[in-house]
């Protein structure tokens, strides 16, 4: 670009997800479905479950993040890693079950309780970003909202990945109660970004 002194690759400065040294929320995805996929296979295998779904292969359920995330302005590399942070890489384990659709724990709230269900892949990821965005923005939804606790976000209080965790938000909100849950998703990325 005419006048441009920076050495980095414009494409670099357009997509540069760091404010005031942290990692936005908001904002254009800065990874591709490929590197999805990838850092997705190094971890384990697709679950045959998914089959019958509307996502039947890893490669089109990393597509409906993609789809989902440039609908309403949100990264896919932080709302992909937060879904494999809370499903175990789709394993789950925990309260909510692979028959939920819950990519988040939404709802889940310990302590046994499964959280809501949702009645797709895509409604479910869909349910999601809409709540991450909920936490990274005050902008309006651009698709109906399917997010059932979409309301109860005090809006705005983590436009940052390392915001995301309560005893790490300066607002003393967030999506969970652990300590450097933003941490953890942030490396996620990162291993994301490397492949």
């Amino acid at each position: 670009t005419i006048g441009d002194t920076d050495d980095d690759d414009d494409d670099d400065d357009m997509d540069d997800p760091y404010q005031n040294g942290k990692y936005t929320i908001t904002g254009e995805s800065t990874v591709t479905v490929s590197q999805m996929i990838d850092y997705y296979k190094s971890r384990t295998f697709y679950p045959s479950f998914y089959e019958n779904s509307d996502a039947a292969t890893i490669k089109k359920f990393c597509q409906i993040y993609l789809d989902e995330c440039e609908a309403e302005n949100i990264r896919a590399e932080v709302a992909f890693a937060q879904a494999m942070k809370e499903t175990n890489f789709l394993r789950y384990g925990g309260d909510v079950s692979i028959t939920q659709y819950n990519f988040a724990g939404i709802g889940a709230t310990g302590g046994g309780a499964a959280g809501f269900s949702f009645s797709s892949v895509r409604m479910g990821i869909r349910a999601q970003i809409q709540h991450l965005k909920a936490y990274a923005n005050y902008d309006a939804l651009q698709k109906s909202c399917v997010d059932p606790r979409f309301s109860y976000v005090s809006r705005g209080t983590a436009p940052y990945v390392e915001w995301l965790g309560i005893p790490d938000n300066p607002y003393g909100k967030g999506w969970a109660t652990a300590q450097n849950y933003g941490s953890s998703i942030l490396q996620m990325i990162r291993d994301m970004k490397s492949r």
